[in-house]
């Protein structure tokens, strides 16, 4: 029987490039304990390219800081993988440390997810753990699931706010990338990104390329009817099932491209066009058509449309066609469209600028005012037939939430115009964050109270931000029970009810032991008309629709024999650790601020 110091001493007689290859496939930390055990395993197992194969083994996600994709276009050797892969290492416990204090109290709730959220994509792989493999009999299953998900939102309009800010300083970014930003605002996180919208972007672009005979060796004219004809076959582009025209999901790049029906409008679908043929080497872009946004073909630099050799002259200008696909894949006449034009009263002496490419901004803009027009069309529809928003589908609130970080962030080169514009936007984004994002109270801090230095608000908008970080500092005043007022108080936190008169379901986050609103709210409600008037006890409540109300007791109705909707379970999590189904209540997470809940 051969024994452990002879096992060792042929295992060690194994050439290196043999034992590097075993060593590549044991987990770090038997990688680390084999390399303990001589000097020439040590030297093996600290080469470079065992610590780089760790590094993409262990993490798929990596902050820009790290400049990974410079890294791995290196040799190795140009790199410390050893000290990469440590250094993640740190971040992770980092992460994960700050998560666990951040489920663990309120207090300094927003500065722990502020301090996860600017780890950007180094901390996007915990969280996803954390939001899709906590194991549904958790502890504190619902806090875990909603605070990851909540963190990777908080992520996500980073790097969207990033976009549209590199745009309004006139950096390179492109027309997707920008108009994908809307996406990481309000389609669920993991169900659509920029790199899905790339990659499908691609997909489309090479099976284009491998389905026209000679694609390369066609002319400009012919591939760009060739993309639309290809685009609109496979019904990735246009309107083809008839939903309704103005239905929210149609501005949103990654629902259109990875989720069937694809349906868009017209100028989601000239984006989408545009993307494509720019993956084929076509300079399309967008249109400054009003109400119908075409696409713009530029001819090759040198020649014609069609291939033929051109005089490059300055005076001379690039010769262009029009393309509708959202309507067909025929090239549109300039004359149709001049027509148009005049039909719709534009001066004549404006009919090139609108026949002429947009700039990206007045792209994004342009969309913000579609977002918001869909956005309230479908508030209207949810509140009088959907209740509950889809799961899949854009959030309605976050959408509108891009819309108002738009038009703060991209305002005229005027000076004046912009600023005009931000005083005007500033009373909507602050409540809107405060209600429905106050996690982005950083964001507010970084980049909208610059905006403002040396203005009148500038003075409102820092107390704000300072009273706010110290309202997360301290410790939420407790609401005990052991006051005469206190235990007349029925119902507690967590527990599921519907509301008498309204019928809503919703789940109790607060209550005062009798009504603690203003006056003019009370004659608004007609608090004094209620069969117990204003000196019962009233409760905060969460409703299926996301919206927070205060409710009288009265109209307080507990359902004790069927769990709450899908929606009040994703949204639990903010003060809820789980549903316990026995108890028919929610188990509470805010015991600082009601400790005998």
């Amino acid at each position: 029987m051969a024994t452990a110091t002879s096992t060792t001493s042929q295992l060690l007689s194994l050439p290196d490039e043999l034992l590097e290859s075993i060593v590549c496939h044991l987990p770090p930390d038997a990688a680390i304990a084999f390399g303990s055990t001589s000097k020439q395993c040590n030297k093996i197992v600290y080469e470079p390219l065992v610590w780089r194969r760790h590094c993409m083994q262990g993490w798929r996600y990596w902050h820009e800081k790290h400049a990974i994709e410079d890294k791995l276009e290196q040799p190795p050797i140009r790199t410390k993988w050893r000290q990469v892969y440590s250094e993640r290492r740190r971040i992770d416990k980092v992460c994960a440390d700050e998560f666990e204090d951040l489920l663990a109290s309120q207090q300094h709730r927003l500065l722990r997810i502020e301090n996860i959220a600017k780890m950007g994509n180094d901390a996007r792989g915990i969280l996803q753990e954390r939001r899709d493999d906590t194991p549904d009999d958790a502890e504190d299953v619902l806090a875990r699931r909603y605070h990851a998900s909540m963190i990777l939102g908080r992520i996500n309009r980073t790097v969207a706010l990033d976009k549209w800010r590199r745009l309004q300083n006139s950096q390179m970014v492109s027309l997707q990338d920008v108009l994908g930003a809307f996406d990481l605002f309000a389609i669920p996180e993991g169900r659509g990104d920029l790199h899905a919208i790339d990659a499908e972007v691609s997909r489309l672009a090479e099976a284009i390329r491998r389905e026209t005979q000679e694609f390369d060796q066609l002319s400009t004219r012919r591939k760009a009817v060739v993309v639309a004809e290809h685009l609109r076959m496979h019904n990735v582009i246009g309107n083809p099932v008839g939903e309704d025209y103005h239905a929210l999901r149609n501005n949103y790049l990654s629902l259109i491209l990875l989720r069937a029906p694809h349906t868009a409008l017209p100028l989601q679908t000239a984006a989408v066009y545009c993307a494509v043929a720019r993956k084929l080497g076509i300079d399309a872009r967008p249109s400054n058509f009003p109400q119908h946004v075409h696409v713009v073909i530029m001819a090759p630099r040198g020649q014609s449309l069609d291939g033929a050799p051109r005089e490059m002259n300055a005076d001379l200008p690039t010769e262009t066609m029009h393309l509708d696909p959202w309507h067909s894949a025929e090239e549109v006449p300039d004359t149709q469209l001049m027509t148009r034009l005049l039909q719709l009263g534009a001066p004549s002496h404006e009919l090139d600028q609108h026949l002429g490419a947009a700039s990206n901004s007045e792209i994004v803009q342009r969309t913000a005012r579609n977002i918001m027009n869909s956005a309230q069309e479908a508030r209207r529809y949810r509140s009088i037939d959907q209740p509950h928003p889809a799961d899949d589908g854009p959030e309605i609130e976050a959408a509108w939430y891009s819309m108002l970080w738009v038009f703060m962030i991209l305002g005229e080169s005027d000076s004046r115009t912009a600023m005009h514009r931000r005083r005007h936007c500033l009373p909507y984004i602050l409540p809107h964050y405060q209600q429905h994002f106050p996690e982005d109270l950083g964001l507010v801090e970084e980049i909208v109270l610059p905006m403002f230095q040396q203005e009148p608000e500038w003075e409102d908008l820092l107390r704000h931000i300072n009273s706010a970080r110290v309202a997360d500092g301290n410790k939420p005043p407790p609401s005990p029970r052991d006051t005469p007022a206190a235990q007349a108080v029925q119902y507690k936190i967590g527990q599921f009810f519907m509301h008498r008169r309204y019928r809503y379901e919703g789940m109790i986050i607060g209550w005062d032991a009798q009504c603690n609103a203003d006056a003019q709210w009370i004659q608004a409600m007609n608090v004094d008309g209620l069969a117990r008037g204003r000196m019962q006890p009233f409760y905060n409540v969460v409703s299926g629709d996301k919206s927070v109300r205060y409710v009288a007791e009265e109209n307080i109705s507990l359902e004790k024999n069927r769990e709450p909707c899908a929606a009040l379970m994703r949204m639990a999590g903010k003060w809820f650790k789980r549903w316990d189904a026995a108890a028919g209540r929610f188990v509470s997470n805010i015991k600082d601020e009601y400790p005998d809940d």
